[in-house]
């Protein structure tokens, strides 16, 4: 049983929803649906990579609709602490990201987020 687990964790540790801009040019978003902020030193961190675009703002929610973490920027990352410095508890949260390409074009995905220690 404990394979099993450790199968199906790599498995989600791996798999990403992705969603590209039409056109000529390659930009891709890549957001992440697992991760495990226990100081193991893998995967502690959440980033969403934004490949081709200028801006991001990624926004994250918990079950009850509370925005929980909020970050800006390419280079934007989230710890699993709230802004209060809160640790936040494991479980599904949701992750809205919005991308600009620089002229004013916005992309919006959600997805949901799994937190596990």
């Amino acid at each position: 049983m404990k394979l099993l687990k450790a199968i199906l964790l790599l498995t989600s540790l791996v798999s990403f929803s992705c969603f590209s801009q039409g056109g000529g040019q390659q930009n891709v978003v890549e957001i992440p649906n697992i991760f495990t902020p226990n100081g193991d030193g893998i995967n502690d961190v959440f980033r969403v990579n934004a490949a081709g675009f200028e801006e991001m703002t990624v926004m994250i929610y918990n079950r009850q609709g509370e925005l929980v973490y909020r970050f800006y920027g390419l280079n934007g990352s989230w710890d699993g602490y709230t802004h209060a410095g809160v640790k936040v508890s494991p479980g599904t949260y949701f992750v809205i990201v919005e991308v600009s390409d620089g002229n004013g074009e916005v992309q919006t995905d959600q997805e949901s987020l799994q937190v596990q220690y």
